[in-house]
């Protein structure tokens, strides 16, 4: 018996059965400051262990999960799809605060106050690592091993997407899910489009990369006059 489909069947397993599971008892307070080195060994070594598993269970290789290089013009949907998405985010709080309203959204705010109590350094590697991890845990390998073994692609794709969007129920609110939806959902589109992980972790990395510089932005809006309101 060709035990591939059991490889795929544990690989399926610790990409989206543990990594939601781990997601959870890691953020077991979302009031509490994030333990770091917990976060970074407990993401990492769950990635890692994935990757074992399709190089030395399944013997396969890094681009059966997405992962090829040269692709230069994925790489570049990819720059300008987190671009955008980055810099409709930055407009958007921008805007917010200028007009005197709450520019950080409520279901948001905080998961995000607890990013940045973090250390400059750990906001740059936490970015990486989920740009990295979550796009090989939640898109690369389960899209791809779940249209082999259903050989339905809209469930390949759905199933991910899905957990993905449960994962981030243990760290965020659920309001700020609706967010995650969407950007999970383009991320999805773009890898079935171009079928290139890197790709999508260039789109995921920019888009995260909001965290680093969004105390700077606070605290220059903070320092701005409030806007007199308008008569009606």
């Amino acid at each position: 018996m060709n035990d591939y489909p059991i490889a795929s069947l544990a690989g399926l397993l610790i990409a989206l059965g543990a990594t939601t599971l781990l997601a959870f008892l890691k953020h077991a307070d979302k009031r509490a400051a994030i333990d770091q080195s917990r976060h970074l060994s407990v993401t990492w070594g769950t990635c890692l262990a994935l990757l074992a598993l399709v190089l030395f269970w399944e013997r396969r290789t890094l681009s059966s999960l997405g992962i090829v290089w040269g692709n230069y013009w994925a790489w570049a949907i990819g720059f300008a799809l987190g671009g955008l998405i980055l810099g409709t985010s930055v407009v958007s709080i921008w805007t917010a605060g200028r007009a005197g309203k709450q520019a950080i959204p409520e279901d948001s705010e905080q998961g995000l106050m607890r990013l940045l109590q973090t250390p400059l350094w750990f906001r740059y590697v936490v970015v990486l690592t989920a740009g990295i991890t979550e796009e090989i845990m939640f898109r690369g390998y389960p899209i791809e091993r779940l249209l082999e073994l259903t050989g339905n692609l809209w469930l390949a794709a759905a199933i991910p997407l899905a957990v993905f969007v449960f994962a981030h129920l243990s760290a965020w609110s659920l309001g700020h899910l609706v967010g995650v939806f969407f950007g999970g959902a383009v991320l999805t589109g773009l890898y079935l489009w171009q079928r290139d992980l890197i790709a999508c972790i260039i789109a995921h990395t920019l888009i995260d990369s909001l965290i680093i510089f969004l105390p700077a932005m606070l605290k220059k809006l903070a320092a701005r006059p409030a806007k007199p309101a308008t008569a009606s």
